[in-house]
């Protein structure tokens, strides 16, 4: 696994990635179950971003493990641990939520789509959009509870911040 770049600990670098890229995807899941013409012009696209992300994040991990291995351990560094060992999941339930949400909105699927009854396209488009809602409000909060737990382990201790 990538554990260094330049001789220094990559976990960081990756994980600033996914603090950007996780609420980015958030907010790409929001405006294209929202707004139809965002889904028309990123709804595609955003699905690229939520794929990345989602292969991020056990490079982040990973790398954070091989890290926690070689750093005093602590209450807070065993919280942040968890935490980020949660947040693929999180980001793989958004990332499914979405590719449902696209497959039921985009024109590639538009005729098998149309031979549902339409209570069940209804239902299965209101569960998709709410789902998609739901995953990026967990997986927003998530990524805010893992970067916290990470700048309390290796911040907290310093006399500026008490």
């Amino acid at each position: 696994m990538l554990n260094t770049v330049g001789r220094l600990p990559a976990h960081p670098l990756f994980a600033h990635v996914v603090a950007i890229f996780l609420p980015l995807t958030a907010l790409l899941a929001i405006l294209v179950v929202v707004w139809p013409t965002a889904r028309r012009r990123i709804g595609g696209a955003s699905l690229f971003v939520a794929a990345g992300t989602l292969m991020t994040i056990p490079l982040t991990t990973s790398a954070g493990g091989w890290l926690q291995q070689r750093v005093m351990g602590s209450e807070t560094l065993s919280r942040h641990a968890e935490f980020g060992g949660q947040l693929v999941l999180w980001s793989a339930l958004l990332t499914i939520a979405m590719v449902f949400w696209w497959a039921l909105h985009t024109p590639l699927f538009a005729d098998e789509i149309a031979t549902l009854p339409p209570v069940a396209r209804r239902g299965a488009i209101t569960l998709a959009g709410a789902a998609s809602l739901l995953f990026a409000a967990i997986a927003t909060w998530s990524v805010v509870q893992v970067g916290h737990t990470g700048a309390e382990a290796v911040w907290g201790g310093m006399l500026c911040c008490k």
